[in-house]
């Protein structure tokens, strides 16, 4: 049977699981730390009880393993995300199995509480088949304490009913937590949905601006005029350091790639770029539906955006300069993009002085919709901004 498509684009698909994937890296983190610090707590406890030497050796090695397993996924994940996902459910094996340890080799029903911990413990990871995992295992755990031990839960009631009520009241504490975990997971799964959904709408909105502009103006924009520009501004700018136009190549560069120019080609013509960051220019191209297109129009839209919320799950946030899947560079091009066309003006807008975009930026709910770091980097730096805009604008970059 053919899966239901669930985004009109398929890439979007691939930006959920891109969130996903983000997220489980740090939640893989988290819990590599809380894993961390039950571990020290529990060998410093065997140690300052003076239990068995070997136990305790043995245990502090259970630890150590899962700890290092976790570490070196968590660095081959970031080459390939299915690391975070196989270290859910290597670390939810392990977890467990340190947990029914403890209680066995303490042999005291205060160590039932390990198993519980170890629950919590995987929960954070928020996915179905460690839920089941995690479910199997604790089920198996009683199981296992009540046929060890069968007086571990017997109380002085003289009731038929005592036998059964034990376990039943285990199995349906593991069902709460079950219907727990699986509301959990689906709350997840439904934010992580929803942010999706907002870029598709995003997206196909972008693209019919785009679309629309081709079909009135015959073209996006004249791209032989934006390089010479861009060629002209570089050549200046150089000149103004007093250093070689490094940038007059990666122009050409992008103009050829613009003009259809393949990879390989430019790649035999300019060979101290390797494909990668041959493949990078791509996304610096302004050519039709590109990234940096559509860049540009969404910022020349921000104007409209009227912000009033701050939380993360306001609808405003997906409406800002500070996207989740943007790297540094595009949020600074952005930003900078942003920033001159305050001081440039149009014609619908006067120009702003430094002191009001300052006020604008920092004092007001504009400031939540830029990347911290970036923002910060503006408050210690303002005056720099101002006298760079001053010196390139003249008198229009004063007004």
């Amino acid at each position: 049977m053919e899966r239901k498509q669930t985004y009109v684009f398929s890439e979007i698909e691939d930006y959920r699981q891109w969130l996903e994937n983000k997220h489980l890296r740090t939640k893989n983190k988290f819990v590599l730390v809380l894993t961390l610090l039950l571990g020290a707590a529990v060998v410093t406890y065997m140690f300052l009880t003076h239990m068995d030497l070997t136990t305790t050796l043995t245990m502090m090695a259970g630890f150590l393993i899962v700890i290092l397993v976790n570490v070196a996924m968590l660095a081959y994940g970031m080459e390939n995300y299915r690391f975070y996902q196989m270290n859910q459910y290597i670390t939810t094996f392990g977890v467990f199995i340190l947990a029914i340890s403890m209680v066995f080799v303490f042999d005291s029903p205060a160590m039932i509480a390990s198993l519980f911990i170890a629950y919590a413990l995987t929960a954070f990871y928020q996915d179905i088949k460690v839920m089941w995992i995690s479910n199997a295992f604790l089920v198996f755990a009683v199981l296992a304490l009540i046929i060890r031990y069968p007086g571990l839960l017997e109380f002085p009631n003289p009731s038929q009913e005592s036998d059964f009520a034990v376990p039943f009241f285990f199995l349906v504490f593991v069902f709460v937590l079950t219907i727990s975990s699986f509301i959990l997971v689906k709350q997840k799964r439904f934010f992580y949905n929803q942010i999706a959904l907002s870029k598709e709408n995003e997206f196909r909105n972008i693209d019919l601006l785009i679309d629309m502009q081709n079909q009135v103006r015959g073209r996006t924009m004249d791209l032989p005029k934006y390089y010479a520009n861009t060629a002209a501004f570089a050549k200046a700018f150089s000149a103004k350091l007093q250093m070689e136009n490094v940038f007059q190549k990666k122009i050409d560069i992008l103009q050829a790639l613009d003009s259809g120019t393949p990879v390989s080609v430019l790649q035999a013509k300019y060979p101290e770029f390797t494909k990668e960051e041959l493949d990078r220019f791509q996304d610096l191209l302004l050519g039709n539906h590109e990234k940096l297109l559509k860049l540009a129009m969404k910022i020349s839209y921000v104007k409209d955006v009227h912000i009033k919320k701050r939380e993360i799950f306001s609808e405003t946030q997906f409406r800002s300069l500070n996207h989740q899947s943007d790297n540094m560079e595009i949020k600074i091009l952005a930003f900078a993009v942003f920033y001159a066309s305050l001081r440039r003006g149009d014609s619908f807008m006067r120009p702003l002085t430094e002191d009001e975009i300052y006020n604008v930026l920092v004092y007001t709910d504009y400031y939540y919709t830029i990347d911290p770091g970036i923002i910060r980097i503006y408050q210690e730096n303002n005056k720099v901004f101002d006298d760079i805009v001053n010196d390139i604008l003249g008198k229009k970059g004063k007004a």
